[in-house]
């Protein structure tokens, strides 16, 4: 029923306005999985299902390929998924219209055993190798059936993604290349009343995160779409339906919500930048990716804001299809949604910052994406166009049963008559019956003809016989006969022609008559010559005729050329009275005229000439006699030929009648009807009736659909009944030409007939005959003058009493809700801006006049959104109105069933199941969901101690080739090391427990034994990793100032350093001592400091400050062993005698740049001039330093920097004077 909810846009100016070209996006379709299989295909259906084009011109397109402004592609493992939940392939009528085709599927075998066959077959394949998830022995294990989707594996479905690749990469080129190709398609789109917009491109890609083929390939799909657009149509947005688990759960639960909270970890760090998710999908290939794989995600929930839920998903396929096609429905409509995109950029644009207890973590940042929005759309509908389709499919089924003469409730009343069949035996058969009088005279009274002793009917197919192209037969034979007698006579001595003529008439016999030892052609071969040529061009004319009467409009069609076939086959072959019995008996007279001639006339003519020779002597007298007798012989040996002929030429008429009747067909059985069954062409015919007949109960089935479909209400359709005036139908003889107008560039019924026996072919001619019946009801609708009355809509709606109205109004708005089960009443505030709510309808001020008020009234204000958002525009479409409400920029930690999909993710993250993820390092990607009170206490003491471990050393990082990498060890005992994760992972998850207290029982041992110096120095490296490693990230403002958001990493370090400060001064340091100490520190750290190598990628690229200009990674640093002997670090802050300062100061190497410390110790990289040379980039605190220890001296000192016309004198340069100042002086030991 679905595809009905807003399937049409029909009957002319009643139901939308035709004064506009429709201006459309060229938008390539993108189904991944079966999710998006399924709501594609409704997209398409609702395409072919649309009449489209301007008043009077109302038609709908007999295939997609017809509609080049959108273009589709079917990604999926799963063979199977071919149709709509729902939807019978069988009895869909659109099936083979709405199927993908090849040319839009990438949909094949999978040889996953390349990948497995032993443990070194990935080694092929570095480019996946680094990612996969999966070794060959596990792939072995899990024993995978391809042939039925990726069996919920989301790393099957990225492998499969990578292997198809190059196709996949070459489907989206060639279809963007055809939606680009707008110039040729600008004729056949205005006759369908729209046009291309040349300047924006749209990819929609649609999937699920809860199997396997959507929820594995959906990122990857999403950035090679970003990449192929830039190349191939320069600016496209490519936009991300993806629906979540909840309506997916039925089968395998765990596994379901498992998928999708990995599936949203992805997407959550691929939103926020994730670099290292894919760099390549092949060998070859250097794809430039964008930072992004979406312009914008849209999530799709099986329940909405307003707590509008459906227990079946294809509820919100129907949904979402609606939406997708309501963009090209209507072009006000469609402007109105692309411009909420344009104006809900702003909230998407900025991150979600998670609220933290204050009094802990102060001026932290837990930061989430807020690039996420949701939908919903309802449709307030009179279902005039349901009730038009009903209508249609009544008239198709009227139509097809005037063209071909089918199925009416009279069986008798088009039934041929004798009188036609014998009409038609006469003129195409050569069977018109004639008297036959042309019997020879027998001199002889005493011959009877037993047979032949009167007039008899003879049939014009003998005499066609005895002609062929040379001329008649028998004409022949009797100027051969001439010409021998003529011969005889002049040639030969009277005594001579008795026995002359004997020779000449068994040469003539010879002729004429096949002698089976003889090889030469004879007349009899012409004669069965000529039998098959006719039987040839009798076929042909008779099939033409046949198939002429199915056509005919005044008595033809099928039934009255089935039933004239079984007439002329019973006059054929009729015992006894047919016309092969009767043309038998003529051959029979035939023989025995010739055989009377032959044997009595002929020979008492011979005998009479042999007389002639005894009257030789009377000269005259015998001469004249034996040319009266010659004369008479010739005539009766020609009768002699001629009926021998005759016979011959009836007995072939025989054979040929009877090849024919076998041609027209015979019966071989009945039905399970007990109808009899026929081969041949009444085989053909019956065959033919079958397909028709089938169509007929096709369209009786779409029918009944179609009448269940009106009394169903769907969960975004909200039904308005109003009692539509029917149009009577139309006469046989109109019914029968429109049929005649919707068949003309097919051939007529001989062309239909071949395609009734294939379904496909069939479902192309019901398409035409239903597709003139849409047409003809428009127009009928046209005619009685529909452009009058008032709107359906309207009328219904002011019928209602005001309560059924609202009513109405607020299941409208409610279902319109976006499609998201969100807790907007938490942590995350929904402000009103963030939605935009537009109403389509036609007419729309004349609508707001009347019901703006009540709707307005109805608006689900507790979900966030206002009546300052609410716009109706103008759509054109009369008798429905559409509900379309968007909810921009929301963080994913707002969905309501986040928490009870990781409780199954974390079920599902067992080592004996298969990944959930789709990368061999799942600790790039982050939670979705904000920790809350507890859980965040809990991981910033595991990451406190994660941090402090590292930098007393009792953690380290691993060097070799790890995966994940970053990995930190931990000495269980000595000479026994553990990989405890990465830091992401501890950040994640906390400190893993079977480690936890060890590692905390050895910092405090660690800690109880640092002095206070030491202490200080560990405070220092919080500092460091505060302002350093953790840098936080630089945000420019609306004003263009920029302010420091302070992550996860560096508040940790500074909540660290807070301890560690309070710790040392508890250990007896004053804070002045303190800070001096801390400061001096961090100056020269790599003295007192190991780097520890790489550590720079542990941290998120998102929540840390790019390096500094002279691009040194932020690495993290431990205190050196040594270091925690007594004095060991006192000895290094101890300062060095002025009286042993060199007169140029020599310069240890430059300590790493404290990141984010004030002014001017990180923001300026200074020069220094001593003695006319140029020494540095030094940091103002190295500055201070160098002068305290007396290695500088400001008075004969120059300074520049970054940002100064000249070299300034140290001693006045403003900006470092207040360190110089505020700087203790040198310790002075007490003399010796």
């Amino acid at each position: 029923m679905a595809e009905n909810l807003n399937q049409t846009i029909t009957g002319g100016a009643s139901e939308r306005k035709q004064d506009k070209i429709i201006e459309l996006r060229p938008t390539l379709f993108i189904g991944i999985g079966g999710t998006g299989m399924q709501v594609l295909m409704r997209v398409r259906r609702r395409i072919l299902n649309t009449l489209w084009g301007g008043a009077g011109k109302r038609t709908r397109i007999e295939g997609l390929a017809d509609f080049p402004i959108a273009q589709f592609i079917h990604f999926d493992l799963d063979n199977g998924a071919v149709i709509e939940s729902g939807e019978s392939q069988a009895k869909d009528l659109q099936f083979d219209q709405v199927k993908f085709t090849d040319d839009d599927k990438v949909v094949e075998s999978f040889d996953m055993d390349k990948y497995s066959r032993d443990e070194d077959s990935l080694e092929k394949y570095p480019h996946i190798k680094e990612w996969l998830p999966l070794t060959p022995q596990r792939i072995r294990e899990l024993r995978f059936d391809m042939s039925s989707g990726a069996g919920q594996i989301r790393a099957v479905s990225r492998l499969y993604f990578f292997d198809k690749y190059a196709k996949i990469r070459d489907k989206i080129r060639l279809k963007l290349k055809a939606l680009k190709a707008g110039l040729s398609h600008e004729r056949q789109l205005a006759e369908l009343g729209l046009r291309m917009e040349t300047n924006r491109f749209r990819i929609v890609i649609v999937g699920s995160v809860a199997g396997g083929t959507g929820s594995g390939s959906f990122l990857d799909m999403g950035l090679l779409a970003r990449w192929l657009a830039r190349s191939e149509v320069g600016a496209a947005d490519v936009e991300l339906m993806l629906f979540l688990p909840t309506g997916y759960t039925k089968a395998n639960k765990d596994r379901v919500e498992a998928n999708g909270y990995a599936a949203l970890m992805e997407l959550e760090s691929a939103m926020m930048g994730n670099k290292g998710y894919v760099g390549r999908w092949d060998a070859y290939d250097r794809p430039e990716l964008t930072r992004e794989p979406y312009s914008e995600v849209y999530l799709i929930d099986s329940g909405n804001l307003a707590q509008q839920h459906t227990k079946d998903v294809s509820d919100v396929y129907h949904m979402v299809a609606d939406s997708l096609f309501e963009d090209f429905a209507s072009a006000d409509f469609a402007r109105a949604k692309r411009s909420i995109a344009v104006n809900q950029a702003q909230h998407k644009n900025s991150l979600y910052n998670a609220p933290v207890p204050q009094d802990r973590f102060g001026d932290m940042r837990l930061y989430f994406s807020k690039r996420f929005s949701s939908f919903g759309m309802a449709v307030l509908d009179t279902r005039q166009e349901a009730a038009r389709d009903e209508r249609a499919h009544r008239w198709a089924g009227a139509m097809l049963q005037a063209f071909f003469g089918v199925g009416g409730t009279d069986a008798g009343a088009n039934r041929a008559t004798d009188t036609q069949r014998d009409n038609f035996l006469a003129a195409n058969m050569f069977l018109k019956g004639t008297p036959f009088s042309d019997f020879p005279e027998f001199s002889d009274k005493s011959i009877e003809l037993k047979r032949s002793s009167g007039d008899f009917i003879d049939f014009r197919i003998v005499d066609e016989l005895l002609e062929d192209r040379h001329g008649h037969l028998l004409a022949g034979v009797e100027n051969r006969v001439n010409t021998r007698i003529n011969d005889i006579r002049t040639g030969f001595d009277r005594s001579e022609w008795p026995a002359q003529v004997r020779d000449a008439m068994k040469h003539l016999e010879r002729d004429a008559v096949r002698d089976q030892d003889s090889t030469a052609d004879t007349t009899e071969d012409r004669i069965s010559k000529r039998r098959r040529e006719v039987l040839d061009d009798v076929k042909k004319v008779v099939r033409d005729q046949l198939y002429g009467y199915l056509d005919n409009k005044e008595f033809g069609g099928l039934e009255y050329v089935l039933s004239l076939v079984e007439q002329i086959k019973d006059r054929i072959e009729a015992p006894g009275s047919g016309l092969t019995a009767q043309i038998g008996n003529n051959a029979e007279r035939y023989r025995e005229i010739k055989e009377a001639v032959r044997s009595r006339e002929y020979e008492r003519l011979l005998n009479n000439l042999e007389q002639t020779r005894s009257t030789f002597g009377f000269l005259s007298n015998g001469e004249k006699q034996a040319g009266v007798v010659m004369d008479h012989l010739r005539t009766e040996m020609a009768n002699a030929l001629k009926f021998h002929l005759r016979a011959k030429a009836a007995d072939e008429s025989v054979v040929l009648l009877g090849e024919l009747s076998r041609w027209l067909g015979n019966r071989v059985g009945v039905d399970a009807q007990g109808r009899a069954q026929w081969n041949g062409l009444v085989g053909e015919l019956q065959t033919g009736r079958e397909g028709v007949l089938a169509m007929l109960a096709e369209l009786k089935t779409a029918n009944t659909i179609l009448q269940k479909d009106l009394d169903k209400e769907h969960a975004t359709l909200i039904v308005i009944p109003v009692t539509e005036k029917d149009i009577a139908l139309p006469s046989a003889a109109t019914l029968r030409q429109w049929a005649d107008e919707a068949f003309k560039d097919m051939g007529g019924s001989k062309a239909l007939f071949p395609m009734l026996a294939e379904p496909a072919q069939r479902g192309l001619i019901l398409a035409k005959v239903t597709r003139m019946a849409e047409n003809m009801i428009a127009t009928a609708g046209l005619v009685e003058g529909a452009t009058s009355t008032p709107d359906p809509l309207f009328e219904a709606l002011e019928q209602m009493d005001v309560s059924e109205r609202l009513d109405r109004f607020r299941k409208l708005l409610a279902c319109s809700m976006p499609w998201i089960d969100a807790n907007m009443a938490g942590d995350f505030t929904v402000v009103s801006d963030q939605f935009k709510c537009v109403i389509g309808v036609a007419n729309a001020a004349a609508f707001k006049a009347k019901f703006g008020a009540e709707l307005e009234s109805c608006v689900p204000t507790q979900v966030g959104i206002t009546v300052s958002q609410l716009e109706i525009v103008e759509t054109g479409i009369r008798g429905r109105a559409v509900c379309y409400c968007e909810l921009a920029g929301v963080p994913m930690t707002v969905l309501r069933g986040l928490e009870g999909w990781r409780t199954s993710y974390r079920k599902e993250g067992d080592n004996d199941k298969a990944p959930t993820h789709t990368h061999i390092d799942p600790t790039q990607f982050t939670h979705p969901i904000a920790p809350n009170t507890d859980e965040m206490k809990r991981l910033a003491e595991d990451f406190g101690e994660f941090l402090q471990a590292i930098m007393l050393g009792i953690l380290t990082r691993h060097t070799g080739r790890v995966v994940p990498p970053g990995q930190y060890q931990f000495a269980v005992e000595p000479g026994d090391l553990r990989r405890i994760g990465n830091e992401r992972a501890i950040r994640q998850n906390g400190m893993p427990a079977s480690y936890e207290k060890n590692i905390a029982l050895r910092i405090e041992e660690k800690l109880a034994a640092l002095d206070a110096v030491q202490t200080a120095a560990l405070a220092a490296l919080a500092k460091y990793y505060e302002r350093g490693v953790y840098a936080p990230k630089l945000v420019a403002q609306a004003d263009g100032s920029q302010l420091p958001y302070i992550g996860f990493g560096s508040a940790i370090s500074a909540e660290v350093g807070t301890r560690l400060r309070d710790s040392a001064r508890r250990k007896g340091m004053a804070s002045d001592e303190l800070d001096h100490t801390v400061q001096t520190l961090l100056g020269r750290l790599k003295e007192w400091a190991n780097v520890i190598g790489d550590s720079d990628s542990d941290a998120y690229d998102w929540e840390v400050r790019e390096p500094e200009a002279d691009g040194q990674p932020r690495l993290k640093y431990a205190i050196k062993g040594e270091m925690l002997e007594a004095g060991r670090l006192e000895q290094l802050l101890r300062p060095v005698s002025a009286a042993a300062a060199p007169v140029a100061p020599v310069f240890a190497m430059a300590p790493p740049p404290l990141g984010g410390m004030p002014p001017p110790l990180v923001e300026y990289q200074y020069f220094l001039g001593i003695n006319g040379q140029q020494q540095g980039p030094f940091t103002g605190q190295q500055i201070v330093q160098y002068v305290q220890a007396g290695q500088v001296v400001p008075a004969t000192t120059k300074v520049w920097r970054a940002g100064l016309p000249a070299w300034a004198d140290l001693a006045q340069f403003a900006e470092l004077a207040p360190l110089f100042l505020s700087a203790p002086p040198p310790l002075m030991p007490p003399p010796l």
